[in-house]
């Protein structure tokens, strides 16, 4: 009886991810042919069935077909007439090879025209219903458009001018009435076209005419309102007089243009020196400006007063030789002096200030006058280039009517062209050749012969029968193998999974030895394919990597069912009689199967010591295999995966790793409950069981990556169950191990 036990809630621990010491092989990239042939030998008995179904039904309706439903042809040919030329151009056209095989098409596509159809009702032979081809028409009637449109087939014949009409089926005394009667009709229709497309032409080309009439009428009376009063040879007069005008006063312009701008500069320097002048700035005073300098030069009042000057400094120097410094008179001398110095500067004063406001008024004199004789110019020039646009209007006007003028009476003469053609037509050759129309009748088509069938074509039919029958096979194989998405072999695993191999298991039915408990198959047939098979995993393990990276392993795999515990026992079997000591743990508190095995007592086990009732030590059991003990799961505790992420996990393992050379956990289903999820991240590597034709690469991909991404390190795959069918792997192993065997034996 399974108890149930307490646990206290616990946060499962998730290890940090660790290196990997195995690289996967690289996935393979598409089918390779070796994975062809394996899927045709596998699948052989499907590709021949469909073969032989194909080739017998082929087979089988060509031979029903030959006798009782022969078919026979009858076949029209129809001649097309070159498109319709100008009488304008040269009297024997040249065509391209291009118009003539679209002038073909053009009138092959019109051949199934509802017209046409319902035409063929109209024929004489069609219409007497004691003919075959009048009993066909009665039969067909209601859907005789439907019915000729599916059954005549309409060819251009390569290289001619040629359509052929033809139709097959199995009343030969019907059929060549029946083209015949749609030959006919086709010509009908197509003279009736011609004539309504001429009509049609004809009525086109004379409204375009009228319309071209009233144009030129209307354009020459717009060019008559220009011209009033006018000549054209005086307009291209006043055009030069007018260009010579431009280009004087445009010189003008420069030239008044360069005046002000020398008239703005004295304007400016005057401004600056007039500024200088009030603050005193002696250098840059207008005071020095050499015209102001020579007006006060030559001022008669200035020039009196220096004399009196000079004569009263003569005085002085006679006067200071013959009396002294300190006379009477001397001193009478030199206030005279100073009075005339001081009339002298305040007229030097009068006459700068005149100077200074007349030279103003001369600067803003020649500014105005250059701004006024600019501004006039260009307003000159303004009013010669308006009556210039005006005149280029008008010239260009007078251009562009008489252009259309022109162009119209081209058109006028190309339109008149073609209807002196469509006139000519409409004599008496004209409408013979109107007769004809574009389409005529080159060859009727005669009656076929009894032994003139075309239906079946067996050259054809069985050929084909075999091709089908081959690619129904290969493709039906090939959808079949591609649809199974299941992992089956090796091959799988490289090509979709990226992990490496450790090993293949063998199905249980493929063996020759009945063995009772596959899951203890090393036990009970140490020398079979199966404990061999157990035995190269247990060695491309041991030398995956070093040793102490791989003392702890736990066994999962995605679903239920798929041989975990198969795995793990024998795993564990194969490593004890290699001399390891080697401890199984059953880790799975869902399904535990490790105490059913070893009929052990399940009242004491993992989940006892987890939640510390018990050391681990003391649940430990002994086997009969040497080196090989066990622990069994124990009561199964409500809590699962909080017990396996635990802290006493991780230190229970490491304990157990100290004391054991190699430690198994027999896992739950990764992909159905959390709990190798969590134990995966406690232990060095998982070991992942896929079993083959059941597990998909799917179900595979989503495995390793939910480990992957819980930093839990894959050692690899073992394929579980793999089956010996034709194509498929491990017979040929078999028979060189069980012959290999034998002959040891004896």
């Amino acid at each position: 009886m399974t108890t149930m036990i307490p646990t206290r809630e616990q946060s499962p621990q998730l290890a940090a991810p660790v290196r990997r010491s195995l690289q996967p092989a690289q996935a393979a990239s598409g089918i390779t042919p070796k994975d062809i042939w394996r899927i045709i030998r596998k699948r052989k008995w499907v590709i021949i069935l469909s073969f032989v179904i194909c080739v017998a039904v082929m087979g089988t309706v060509t031979l029903l077909w030959w006798n009782f439903a022969k078919g026979f042809t009858a076949k029209a040919f129809l001649h097309v007439s070159p498109p319709p030329m100008s009488m304008m151009q040269i009297a024997t056209p040249q065509y391209t090879k291009d118009a003539i095989e679209r002038n073909k098409r053009t009138q092959a596509a019109q051949v199934n025209h509802q017209t046409v159809l319902r035409g063929v009702a109209d024929e004489d032979r069609m219409k007497d219903t004691s003919t075959p081809a009048g009993k066909w028409l009665l039969k067909h009637r209601k859907d005789l458009e439907e019915e000729l449109e599916g059954e005549i087939d309409i060819s251009l014949m390569p290289e001619t001018n040629l359509i052929s009409l033809s139709m097959t089926g199995t009343n030969r005394k019907a059929l060549a009435d029946i083209v015949n009667a749609m030959a006919n009709s086709f010509v009908k229709y197509t003279r009736k076209i011609a004539r309504r497309k001429r009509a049609s032409t004809t009525k086109k080309f004379q409204d375009e005419r009228n319309g071209l009439i009233r144009r030129r009428t209307t354009t020459r009376q717009k060019l008559a309102n220009i011209m009033r009063g006018k000549h054209i040879a005086a307009m291209h007069g006043r055009q030069n007089t007018i260009a010579a005008e431009l280009l004087y006063l445009t010189r003008q312009i420069g030239e008044a243009e360069d005046e002000l701008s020398l008239a703005e500069s004295a304007m400016k320097a005057y401004k600056e020196g007039l500024d200088a002048f009030q603050k005193g700035q002696v250098d840059k005073s207008i005071a020095n400006d050499p015209q102001i300098r020579q007006m006060i030069d030559m001022d008669y009042t200035l020039r009196g007063l220096k004399n009196q000057l000079a004569g009263l400094e003569t005085s002085l120097y006679n006067a200071v030789q013959k009396f002294g410094e300190k006379h009477r008179q001397v001193q009478n001398i030199k206030g005279m002096i100073q009075a005339v110095k001081n009339q002298i500067g305040n007229r030097t004063k009068e006459v700068l200030a005149d100077q200074i406001s007349m030279m103003g008024q001369i600067r803003w004199m020649q500014e105005e006058g250059a701004k006024k004789q600019l501004v006039d110019l260009k307003e000159r020039r303004l009013r010669v280039q308006v009556d210039a646009r005006e005149l280029q209007k008008a010239l260009g006007q007078i251009e562009t009517f008489q252009e259309e003028l022109k162009n119209i009476q081209i058109d006028l003469a190309k339109i008149e062209a073609k209807l002196r053609d469509l006139r000519m037509l409409g004599s008496r050759a004209g409408e013979e050749q109107l007769e004809t129309g574009p389409v005529t009748i080159e060859a009727y088509a005669t009656e076929p012969r009894k032994d003139e069938w075309t239906q079946p074509n067996v050259a054809v039919l069985i050929p084909l029968g075999v091709i089908l029958g081959l690619m129904l096979g290969f493709g039906l194989a090939f959808l079949l193998e591609f649809m199974d998405t299941s992992v089956k072999s090796p091959s799988d695993l490289a090509r979709r999974v990226d992990l490496p191999l450790l090993g293949m298991v063998p199905h249980a039915d493929d063996l020759d030895e009945d063995v009772v408990d596959f899951r203890r198959v090393t036990m009970l047939a140490p020398h079979s394919p199966a404990s061999e098979a157990f035995r190269q995993i247990r060695t491309n393990l041991l030398f995956s990597g070093p040793e102490q990276q791989r003392r702890s392993l736990l066994v999962t795999s995605p679903a239920p069912q798929d041989g975990r515990t198969t795995v793990t026992m024998n795993l564990a079997v194969s490593m004890a009689q290699s001399g390891r000591k080697v401890l199984v743990v059953d880790a799975n508190f869902h399904r535990p199967a490790v105490a059913e095995m070893f009929s052990k007592d399940s009242d004491t086990g993992l989940s006892s010591a987890l939640v510390g009732q018990s050391d681990w030590r003391d649940v430990v059991s002994t086997t009969e295999v040497p080196n090989l003990s066990v622990i069994t799961s124990g009561p199964l505790p409500p809590n699962p995966a909080d017990l396996l992420g635990s802290d006493t996990m991780g230190k229970i393992i490491s304990e157990m790793t100290d004391e054991y050379d190699q430690v198994i956990f027999d896992g739950s289903p990764l992909m159905v409950v959390a709990d190798s999820c969590v134990l995966g991240t406690k232990v060095d590597g998982v070991i992942l069981v896929v079993r083959a034709g059941v597990n998909s690469t799917g179900i595979v991909q989503r495995s390793n990556e939910r480990l992957n991404r819980l930093g839990a390190r894959v050692f690899g795959v073992v394929l579980q169950g793999v089956r010996s069918t034709a194509g498929g792997y491990l017979r040929k192993n078999y028979e060189t191990f069980y012959e290999y065997h034998q002959k040891s034996l004896t």
